[in-house]
């Protein structure tokens, strides 16, 4: 018999120039595994772990409490005693993943940070591993899965592109009259845009270009 092949990933997102750099991976709920089945404590980690890896494989609509069971190597009453649904299992399991870890640009420029930041952006929504990308059509739908998307995702990667922007008014290459909470959704707009609407590549080019149309607007001498 022949080998298995890889297992298909039914999200497999944007189209990119193939100039993205591999993103950081995405944390996962600590717990020690030792033979047979997991204690408390340990399935508890387990199948936290184990949800964040399916949703990456098999995205949302693929993610059951039944394969989280599977996959954590417990019974599915265990999953079930936890959490009634797959809603409050996923809110959990990304606040117990710890903070994402979104670097933060800090060259001196303000034109190279903001490439910089827009090109982590894209490598974290089109890489294979992203937990963004199965999320962020779904957060929406749901409430609860909306505010912890909200509070674990977005919020850190907006303070990131804040502290970016407040850097360069500091150093005088921003307008001082900027808006800066417009300012934001300003630099990260374009790329939600392709990912969910058009479809269209993301890329360096992308970011370069973005960043030269965004600064023509907001840029203190242009």
């Amino acid at each position: 018999m022949g080998q298995a092949g890889p297992v298909a990933r039914s999200n497999p997102g944007p189209p990119t120039g193939g100039d993205l750099p591999s993103p950081r991976p995405w944390p996962r709920p600590q717990g020690r595994r030792g033979p047979g089945r997991p204690r408390s404590a340990e399935a508890h980690a387990a199948i936290l772990a184990a949800t964040l890896d399916l949703l990456i494989e098999q995205g949302f609509n693929g993610l059951t409490m039944e394969s989280v069971a599977a996959r954590a190597g417990v019974g599915k009453a265990t999953v079930y005693r936890r959490w009634p649904s797959k809603i409050p299992l996923l809110v959990e399991a990304l606040r117990a993943a710890g903070p994402e870890r979104v670097a933060v640009p800090a060259s001196g420029s303000l034109e190279s940070d903001l490439r910089q930041l827009l090109i982590d952006l894209m490598a974290a929504l089109s890489g294979p591993d992203s937990v963004l990308r199965p999320l962020v059509t779904e957060a929406w739908r749901e409430p609860s899965l909306g505010e912890a998307f909200r509070q674990e995702l977005v919020q850190r990667r907006r303070a990131v592109v804040s502290q970016i922007l407040q850097a360069g008014q500091k150093r005088g290459e921003l307008r001082a009259d900027l808006d800066l909470e417009t300012a934001v959704d300003a630099v990260v707009a374009v790329v939600y845009y392709r990912l969910l609407v058009s479809g269209a590549p993301l890329g360096a080019d992308l970011a370069r270009c973005l960043v030269d149309q965004l600064l023509r607007g907001i840029g203190a001498n242009r």
